[in-house]
Order: structure tokens, then sequence, then C-alpha cells
């Protein structure tokens, strides 16, 4: 597998301040935009039309153009112009965008008309100004998956064919050559009864894929078949035009014009709300969950480890490649002197060599017999191998199983990798205890929103697993914001070097944007079931909070010595609790949340707001006292700098005569609610 470090995307483009989405200043504002009985977004930020939406259904969730380099890096796109005419019920979009990095120059125009009888069209004409290796470009539509899954849908071939199946309900394995929606000039599917919107392409042979398999929240039909060689060269001069129509067509239903529950944006309109009671479901068991081992190798101070130590840390995790001692003996090390400092367990993720694996894995078990080490679980891989196979958990299982450890496996990349090769028969499914795989929202599309909708996947990772996995544990270790290498690039590279670390962390990953989403991660996680969860890692900017000696720290500014970052406050209100339930959020994925059970009838609630724009919520609890504390941008920075705190003292709060506790939460904030309930 050659790994290059960074995945599939690129720069990502946030909004607020660094302490709210990781860096200073808004971003444009998108244009809402009508085509009739649809309402719709362009972001002028992203160069994506967005959210089409007929009354409160989400039809299309964007289309865009991408220029893939040749390790699958999209080149992002930046409006150079921009003219509009936009009407009531319709609208005229022309502009011109650069693909500009390293040795692409990639120049295109595009133009966007909707009409007011519910007809879009995207042109995209385009002219390579350098030569370059590309492995796509063009065209990309993305479906809503809580609306297609599992939706009836009508094919249109590049021969004229005609096929009529369904969007898969659970995750469609990514085998090349093997898709249900290949070789397509048009796709059409039901979005109520008797009403379909019809997607046609011109310019080239489009597929579709289940983007699913690396949690985005969308299947993508997109031009350039897998099955053509790639990369492939591009000449200067090159011109590459593509057409994508999206048109109704009724058979009994016609389009109405109801207002969209879809609309985004981060503008001052007065807050949306949400009427919650808690807790919505019946308490289950949390996620156990830890960190990871800093990636930038010092070791934790006094002072981080007493913060770190409060959270109550299930284990802590790091990955040993056995093909080098000189760096696995020092790493293990380590980690079992931290994990003992926080009370945790080991999480070993363990990477065998493609040869001498044997004897890699008798040096392991010995080193781990010297140190009496608490082991939590052996994640293990092997060099070659996209997914563990039978013969690599049967010889773990041989070299380690002594230790009284559970032995799994999975992928190291991508659910992507475990998915095919378990349905191609090669993931030792019957000799793991446990089936683990990574997370993160940004294999293809990095943009705040789209990071945000990622969240609505997970669960169906968890659900396709669960299908031929049985009751084993899920683990998803780690979860990180960005991706920790590149497992599809087709250029050499070798593994970053230490230093390197902090630049390839996500600005992010300090603000309360991370904390948002991660509480959405968790609530989705714990809904689904997932039994063990790593979150990030200890220190640094790839972690929870600063490391005190980190003279190289990333962005705008650096944060005081030893401050925390936003997803430490959330960590530590969920210290202590074993069960809860998440919250259920309707259709308008504006808010996550979960309630925590405690002892003597005490309940904590943890509400965040995915958002931009402020979010009010009626939290309906029977109690008989409560207390809130905020965690937003006006209280940041005193949180993060003393987090012990944020708990302490918590100011009572006094529900309105319907009995419902009103939070108005700004953008990304988290709001933590302790109630006494009657009980």
């Amino acid at each position: 597998m050659n790994r290059k470090t960074g995945g599939k995307s690129e720069e990502r483009a946030a909004g607020g301040d660094c302490r709210l989405a990781g860096r200073e200043g808004p971003p444009p504002q998108p244009l809402a935009l009508r085509a009739g009985p649809l309402t719709l977004v362009f972001d002028p930020e992203t160069v994506f039309l967005r959210r089409i939406c007929l009354g409160d259904r989400e039809v299309i969730r964007g289309i865009y153009a991408a220029v893939r380099d040749r390790d699958w890096g999209t080149v992002p796109p930046r409006l150079a112009t921009l003219e509009s005419r936009i009407e009531a019920d319709s609208f005229d979009l022309a502009f011109e965008a650069d693909c500009r990095r390293e040795e692409i120059h990639f120049r295109w125009r595009g133009r966007i008309l909707g009409a007011s009888d519910g007809t879009l069209s995207f042109d995209f004409d385009g002219e390579a100004l350098t030569g370059f290796l590309r492995n796509r470009i063009g065209f990309c539509v993305l479906h809503p998956i809580r609306e297609c899954a599992g939706a009836r849908a009508r094919l249109e071939r590049a021969d004229g064919a005609r096929a009529a199946l369904r969007f898969p309900s659970l995750i469609e394995p990514q085998i090349v050559g093997r898709a249900s929606f290949r070789d397509l000039r048009a796709l059409a599917h039901e979005v109520l009864p008797g009403l379909w919107a019809e997607l046609r392409f011109e310019g080239d042979v489009f597929e579709m894929e289940d983007q699913r398999n690396w949690t985005d929240a969308s299947f993508k039909t997109y031009c350039t078949p897998l099955e053509l060689p790639f990369p492939a060269p591009v000449e200067p001069g090159t011109r590459i035009r593509q057409r994508v129509t999206l048109r109704f067509t009724d058979e009994g239903a016609a389009p109405c014009a109801s207002p969209s529950a879809c609309e985004i944006g981060s503008g001052p309109e007065a807050p949306q709300g949400a009427d919650l009671t808690f807790p919505s479901a019946p308490a289950q068991a949390l996620p156990k969950w830890g960190l990871g081992l800093a990636s930038h190798g010092r070791t934790l101070t006094p002072r981080e480890t007493q913060r770190l130590a409060s959270l109550g840390l299930a284990h802590l995790r790091a990955d040993l490649r056995l093909a080098d001692a000189g760096r696995w003996r020092p790493a293990l090390e380590r980690l079992a002197e931290e994990a003992q400092s926080l009370g945790a367990g080991m999480e070993l993720a363990v990477h065998l060599p493609s040869a001498e694996a044997r004897t890699a894995l008798r040096q392991l078990r010995e080193n781990l017999q010297a140190q009496s080490a608490n082991l939590a679980r052996v994640l293990v891989f092997r060099e070659g191998e996209p997914a563990s196979t039978p013969e690599t958990l049967r010889l773990a299982r041989a070299e380690l199983g002594c230790l009284g450890a559970p032995i799994g496996g999975g992928a190291d990349a991508h659910f992507c990798e475990l998915n095919r090769e378990q349905a191609l028969g090669r993931f030792g499914l019957a000799e793991a205890e446990f089936v683990a795989w990574p997370m993160t929202p940004q294999v293809h599309a990095f943009d705040d929103l789209s990071v945000m909708e990622s969240l609505e996947a997970q669960p169906d990772a968890l659900a396709t697993a669960r299908a031929f996995a049985g009751e084993r544990p899920l683990v998803i270790s780690p979860i990180t914001l960005k991706p920790r290498f590149n497992a599809v690039a087709t250029s050499p590279e070798s593994a970053p070097a230490p230093e390197d670390f902090a630049a390839l962390a996500d600005p992010r990953q300090e603000s309360l944007f991370a904390s948002a989403w991660t509480l959405g991660s968790l609530a989705a996680l714990t809904r689904a079931g997932a039994a063990n969860v790593t979150l990030f890692e200890t220190t640094g900017a790839r972690g929870v909070m600063t490391a005190e000696d980190d003279v190289n720290h990333p962005g705008s500014r650096r944060p005081a010595p030893g401050a925390v970052f936003p997803v430490f406050c959330l960590l530590a209100a969920m210290a202590g609790f074993k069960r809860g339930a998440a919250l259920e959020t309707g259709p308008g994925r504006e808010l996550a949340g979960l309630c925590l059970v405690g002892e003597r009838g005490h309940l904590r609630v943890l509400l965040a707001n995915l958002t931009a724009r402020p979010q009010r919520a009626r939290v309906r609890v029977e109690a008989v006292s409560a207390r809130v504390r905020m965690l937003d941008a006006g209280t940041v920075e005193e949180a993060v700098r003393a987090p012990e705190r944020l708990l302490a003292d918590m100011p009572n709060a006094q529900p309105g005569a319907d009995g419902c506790l009103t939070l108005l939460l700004q953008p990304y904030a988290l709001a933590m609610a302790d109630f006494t309930s009657c009980a």
C-alpha cells in the first residue's frame, strides 16, 4: 500500500474566527436560489451547487466539478469571476474558476441555469494551461443517503439500454467493474410516489459509487469510470466540456412549491428551534473511548498527565510497525508508561511486515510479557493487505493469544477496504474477535458543511459491518479530522517526518467546530452500537490539548502552554458516565446530543449546534433542578485555560411555565445541562 499523507482532501474551507472553525474571518455567503418549486444554494467558496430540495425533501445533495491529481487529491477551485441574474423563480449564474497547484493549472468556465419549471443545467468548459497527470476531471453529483438509500432508480446506459433497480440500503462494496450503477448516460430516482428526478450526463461516461464507504453522506455519480487506466496525461490546451441536466418527470404527482427546510447559511437570521425530550430512547452502554498516543513523539508533562487522567480514558492507542524495531520498541515503552500514568489500557495497532512476521510477533510478545502490560486489545494489520487476512489473524492469535487480550482486525485505511475484502472473501472474519476500522470525514470533501454531513453516514458503516460481523464488537479506531495517509496514492511518497505532523493537522482541531462534530460522532456511534472508539491524540495539533513544549504549533495563534482544546471540555463532561442515549434530531441536521445517565437520578444533557448560525432548543426533562453551562465563543477562551472550572458551580437554570428549559446555542456551541430527576 502506498501511503501518501493527506488523503483525497486538501486545504479546507471554514467559517467564523479560529476558535469557532479554525480560521479568521467569515467565508463568502452562499447564494440562495430558486428554480420553480426547487430551492438550492450556490456556494462560491467551494463552487458547489448544494442542497437541491423539493419542499422539505432533498433531491440532490450537490453538483460540482473536480480536478483530481494523480493521487486523487482535489485541486481546490478558486472563483475568479461571478455574474448572476437571480429572479424570484429562476436564475442564471456564469463564472470562471481556476484550479492551480504545483504543476497543475486548469481553468474552467461554468454556467448554471435554473428554470421556473424546475429544470436545472450545469455546464463545464475547461482548458488545461499546463501538462500534468490526472485521475479525473469533471462533474460529480451527490445523492443524499437519507432520501435515496433503498429508493427506486432507473438507468439509461451509454449504449441506450435501460434498467430498473434500487439504491443500496447497506453500503455496497467498492469493487471496480462490479458497481450496480455504471456506464451511465442518465439516472433517475423516485423522489415521491410517481415523481422522478432525472439526471442526464453529457461529455463523458458516468458511474456511481457508494461514498458511505468513506463516511460521506452521499452516493456519488462521477465521470470517467475507474476501469479506465489512471493516472492519465493531460496535454496543455486540452479542452474538456460536460453538462449535467436535472429535470422531473411526472407519473401522477407534480412538484409542489412548499417551503424548503434544506437551506444553509450563516447569516444573522432568527435562530431556528427544536423541541427535545430527554431521554429520547432507552439508555444503553456508551462506547468505551480512548485517545491515540501523540504522533509528535514527546512524552507527557506532569500537567498534561494530570489533565488527561481526569478524562477517565479506557485506553491509549499506538501504532507499532514491526518491520522497524528501532521505532516500535521506544513507542511501546512510551505507550506503556503513559497508559499506566493515565490509568488506561493499551490498544495496540500492530502492523506486520510482509515477511518474517512470526519472528516480529514473537519479539513483540516478549516485550509485552516483560512489561506485564495492561493490554486492552490488539488490532492486527499486515503490509500489502488492504484488510486483515485469515492467515495474518491466525498467526497473530498463535503468537499473542497467550497474553489474554482480544485480537481482531479489519482495515487501517477506511471502511471501504474492509467492506470490499469481506465481499471478496479475503477478510479473516472467522479469526477476528472484533472488527475494526478508522473514520475520517475528509476523504472527498473538506468544507465545514460536508464534514458535518458525514455524521449522517457513520451509523450506516456500523449497520453494514453488523450484517457480516454478527455479535462481534465493532471498534472504531482511530477517528481523525484529516486522513492520516493516502491509501490510493499512485506516486512514490515516503512517510512524513515527525516535524511534519503539526502541518498535517486540521486547524479546526482546536475549535468549537471540532467539539460539536465529535459530539455528533459519539451520538451517532452510540446509537449504532459501537463498542470502542479511539478519538484523535493526547496532545499536539492533532490532539485534545496543546503540547506544552510545542514550538511549531500551526495556525494563526499558538494556544497558551497547557491549554486544552474545546473537544477536551466535551470529553471531560462525559467522564465517569457509562450509559446514555443519543438524541434524535430529526431531518434538520442542526443539532446533536447525548443524554448521559448517572447515579441517583442524575442526568447530564450534552447538546451541540452543528451549524454556523444560532439555534434554539427547548429541552424537556422530568427534573426537580437544572444547571447549565455553555461553551461558546464568549466562554471558550476561559474554558480552554482552566477547564477544571467549566463544570464547577454551574449556574442554576429555571424552566418555563411549560416545564421546558430554553437554550440558545451560538454557532458550534456546546450546552452542558445537569438535571436531578424526580425518580
